[in-house]
């Protein structure tokens, strides 16, 4: 519903980024336009630079609007990217506002990816998962599209009382675990830090009416999101999984 809004609202694609963010009081060289979208941009810095993907074929499932495909195909140089997302609404979005060669946006559902096995070598799947109604079948779906050898690069949250869930979900998932963080504390900085802009915008795109609502999905500080990711009750996780 929120990403329909969003897609209505923002004619002037001020919004590339749904996700929480990353600040690890490091700073990324990015470029001028870039900037304005700092902390969630360092979130997929974070995430893509774990591996070598220069002249990889790669893969982003749940690509919401589109900023993270645009930005790892303009500063990591793949070979080719495509990114896909159950909603028409955001692919249309991509299409219109991220055209660069190497980049494909394609409507399609994490569960029933429309892809030939052994396609990529890396997938991408960043604050996506967490609504899944069968994330095993999703990591399924992702293990058999992937290439000998290849990379699932996969960041999200749950509930306190469900992280141990997800956690067995992954240890007994196919895949290798090359690497597991927890980046809980990174994120609740990034929302801290990018608090003002997050303000603006709900203010110059959300109606009075929804303010809470579009706040509190944004991780605005004093909200229910920010509160729960601050004291703990969500924790944030990263993990580079391979494909042997």
């Amino acid at each position: 519903m929120l990403y329909w809004y969003i897609s209505k609202k923002d004619q002037l694609g001020e919004v590339k980024f749904l996700n929480y963010g990353f600040d690890d009081g490091t700073k990324i060289e990015l470029s001028k336009n870039d900037e304005t979208e700092r902390y969630p941009l360092q979130l997929y810095h974070h995430v893509v630079s774990a591996i070598e993907i220069n002249q990889l074929d790669i893969l982003e499932v749940g690509c919401g609007r589109g900023g993270g495909s645009s930005y790892i195909a303009r500063y990591f140089k793949p070979k080719s990217i495509k990114a896909v997302d159950i909603s028409g609404k955001a692919i249309d979005y991509c299409r219109k506002n991220h055209i660069f060669p190497t980049c494909e946006f394609i409507k399609a559902d994490a569960q029933k990816l429309p892809f030939n096995d052994k396609t990529f070598d890396v997938v991408l799947n960043i604050e996506s998962s967490l609504y899944y109604p069968d994330v095993e079948k999703f990591f399924n779906e992702v293990y058999r599209v992937l290439r000998p050898n290849g990379y699932f690069l996969y960041a999200d949250f749950r509930y306190r009382i469900n992280i141990a869930s997800l956690k067995e979900k992954v240890k007994t998932s196919k895949f290798q675990i090359i690497r597991s963080e927890n980046i809980t504390k990174e994120v609740v900085k990034a929302l801290e830090t990018d608090h003002e802009r997050r303000v603006d915008l709900i203010k110059k795109l959300a109606p009075r009416l929804i303010t809470a609502l579009v706040s509190d999905f944004a991780g605005v500080k004093r909200f229910n999101t920010y509160k729960a990711f601050a004291k703990g009750k969500w924790e944030y996780y990263f993990y580079v999984l391979k494909k042997n």
